[in-house]
């Protein structure tokens, strides 16, 4: 009786898994952008709605974060893997915006396999986290890396691949050259992200299994 006068813990390990659940639908998202999906706009579209009720989410945990006395888990690792996933997402969605905007006319087959790993990244610390909530260590954070390391070689060729133009080069080209850069440079960016919530999910899961 006396246990259920204690206060209990806000369910910050499903409002964690919800935020990743959003992560990983704007990641499979926008490999079907980067592979060619002719309804960009749309798919930008739903990219940015998914964005908006994520953004919703990481406040409401900040906020029932910094109002709690109990939590599950030390509530730095809570705040560092909501920060991450949000970051992770903001990250996605300014890359299907662009890539909306850019109105591309193809799309080059590297951007579209770091896009499927980026997808395969993100359901990784689907797992890594559902780990964590039963404080089980899934041992994903090998797999993870080498995706990383693939994604970093990949990344590599294809922006090679953008500055190998011909003395002649036409206006157009260079211009698609340019814009295949700056994606390559989000792409970039995306990766050190997802990162940054795999190790501070590994880092919780050491501490608490």
């Amino acid at each position: 009786m006396f246990a259920s006068l204690l206060p209990k813990s806000a369910p910050f390990f499903q409002m964690l898994l919800d935020q990743n659940a959003m992560l990983c639908k704007i990641a499979e998202q926008l490999h079907a952008m980067l592979d060619g999906d002719p309804r960009s706009y749309e798919v930008n579209k739903s990219i940015a709605e998914i964005e908006a009720d994520a953004d919703k989410l990481h406040r409401q945990i900040s906020r029932t974060l910094y109002q709690s006395f109990i939590t599950p888990i030390d509530r730095e690792d809570i705040l560092r893997i909501n920060q991450d996933q949000e970051e992770c997402i903001d990250g996605l969605q300014m890359m299907a915006t662009r890539i909306a905007v850019y109105e591309m006319s193809r799309f080059r087959f590297p951007a579209r396999k770091v896009s499927a790993k980026i997808e395969e990244m993100a359901k990784l610390t689907t797992v890594m986290l559902q780990g964590l909530t039963k404080r089980h260590d899934v041992h994903k954070t090998r797999a993870f890396r080498m995706l990383r390391e693939e994604c970093d070689t990949i990344v590599a060729v294809g922006v090679a691949e953008c500055m190998d133009l011909p003395e002649d080069v036409k206006p157009l080209d260079l211009t698609d050259a340019l814009k295949w850069v700056q994606i390559y440079d989000r792409l970039e960016s995306v990766l050190a992200k997802l990162t940054d919530l795999a190790e501070d999910i590994e880092e919780a899961v050491l501490k608490n299994v």
